[in-house]
């Protein structure tokens, strides 16, 4: 009898062994692809939505000339806000069949908006009342609670937005001063060091 039952529970612990595997695997693939699913979702280099979204966008303004916006998030530093829209800039000439480009006005703004921030509370406590007569004082012992409801306008925010106004051109590259970029060159430092 005792050589039937060795395989048995031999079997058994194989069986929990490998259901014990399927689990860590299954726990590595879904961690995995959360990681993957949080790495994608946090790019803040997209293009934006509306006007005042975060991401960038650009309007025409003449021929060759553009304006690139690119409005950062709250947690996007004021530096790689401008390297955002450089990168928007080299992109877009590119796009347009240009070799080089020129900044020609660039602003950098820095917003802060305040929004409210609510918050509550209750507040258990016990009350002593006293009650005093003719006859003499009595006292008496209640709960009571208190609710409080407050509105707090310290909450704040940072965005920064930088704009550019470009001029776009194909080469030759004018060499009359240094305020001309390889759009190609931008686009490769930047995406490189990103």
């Amino acid at each position: 009898m005792e050589e039937r039952r060795f395989p048995v529970i031999l079997n058994a612990h194989l069986m929990q062994r490998k259901i014990q595997m399927r689990f860590v695997k299954l726990c590595v693939a879904m961690s995995s692809f959360a990681v993957l699913a949080a790495c994608a979702s946090t790019s803040a280099y997209v293009p934006a939505r509306s006007v005042g979204d975060y991401g960038y966008y650009s309007s025409r303004i003449s021929e060759n000339r553009y304006r690139v916006v690119f409005n950062g998030r709250s947690s996007t530093s004021a530096g790689a806000v401008k390297d955002y829209a450089l990168l928007r800039a080299a992109e877009l000439t590119l796009q347009e069949g240009a070799d080089w480009f020129q900044i020609v006005d660039r602003e950098t703004e820095k917003t802060t908006t305040s929004a409210p921030s609510p918050s509550s509370g209750i507040h258990h406590e016990r009350v002593v009342e006293r009650d005093c007569g003719l006859l003499g004082c009595k006292t008496t012992t209640r709960p009571a609670t208190t609710a409080t409801v407050a509105v707090d306008a310290r909450s704040s925010r940072a965005k920064v937005s930088s704009s550019l106004e470009i001029v776009i051109g194909k080469d030759p590259m004018p060499a009359e001063d240094g305020a001309y970029y390889d759009a190609d060159k931008v686009a490769s430092s930047l995406r490189a060091s990103m």
